[in-house]
């Protein structure tokens, strides 16, 4: 049986997925400080003969040489490497110039779509950004937001304000805070939330579809009216579209 190899490079981590005959078999990551050029030597030992590779990567040009180095070596494949479409499996972009479009983004639109062809959906990656994506029930996308993530608005706080303590715990509440790291971090995932729920409702009807690191803890706060389904591996899912149609 043909395999496959599934490689995400964000901002982030580099996550990867195993697929056999069209299901995924196994699944991990690699943070991006770590040595990929050790863990995906011995990953390859692990998982031994590979068929084809495909790629998603939006951690820039130097990142996406280095992989493709270690790949060359290790299986000698020529990887697809996935890349914004015009109109591609049922989706239309409404970029005008759509390599502008991250290719991230596109591929988790590929996937929403695909799941839900006859809804219009609001596509959430909660990741090192937030994207949200609107897609009519013809397919057709209507455009987005991108805002920082949950952890890079803790951040960006941190750097540029003194004396703060206790903001990398986890948010967990959207209720006003009584100390300074409460607010902070209800404060933040409150903004989130509230984004999420107003597009939503600009869009009644819409099925809500979440993504990426911290969706499940999003995904406990949105209205109960709207209609919603996390897919951890959204962004890979449209990897696997986007690759059968090569």
């Amino acid at each position: 049986m043909d395999k496959q190899l599934q490689l995400d490079a964000g901002n982030t981590r580099l996550k990867w997925r195993l697929m056999a005959g069209g299901v995924s078999v196994k699944s991990g990551f690699i943070n991006n400080d770590a040595d990929w050029q050790i863990i995906l030597s011995l990953l390859f030992e692990e998982l031994g003969p590979i068929h084809a590779v495909a790629i998603s990567t939006v951690s820039g040009n130097a990142r996406l040489g280095q992989l493709l180095r270690i790949l060359s070596e290790a299986t000698g494949l020529e990887p697809f490497i996935a890349q914004t479409q015009k109109s591609y499996a049922g989706l239309t972009v409404v970029y005008k110039e759509v390599e502008r479009l991250g290719v991230d983004r596109w591929l988790a639109m590929l996937a929403a779509h695909d799941y839900s062809p006859e809804d219009s959906k609001v596509v959430v990656s909660c990741g090192t950004a937030m994207t949200v994506d609107v897609i009519d029930n013809m397919g057709n996308h209507q455009g987005g937001f991108i805002v920082p993530g949950i952890r890079l608005m803790k951040k960006a706080l941190a750097v540029n304000t003194a004396n703060l303590d206790n903001i990398e715990h986890p948010a967990e509440a959207t209720a006003l805070g009584t100390v300074t790291s409460e607010c902070i971090n209800h404060g933040v995932l409150a903004m989130a939330v509230s984004l999420i729920n107003e597009t939503c409702l600009k869009w009644p009807g819409s099925r809500l579809l979440l993504t990426g690191g911290d969706a499940s803890l999003v995904q406990t706060y949105i209205k109960e009216e709207i209609e919603q389904v996390l897919i951890e591996e959204l962004v890979l899912d449209g990897l696997s579209i986007a690759s059968d149609g090569q």
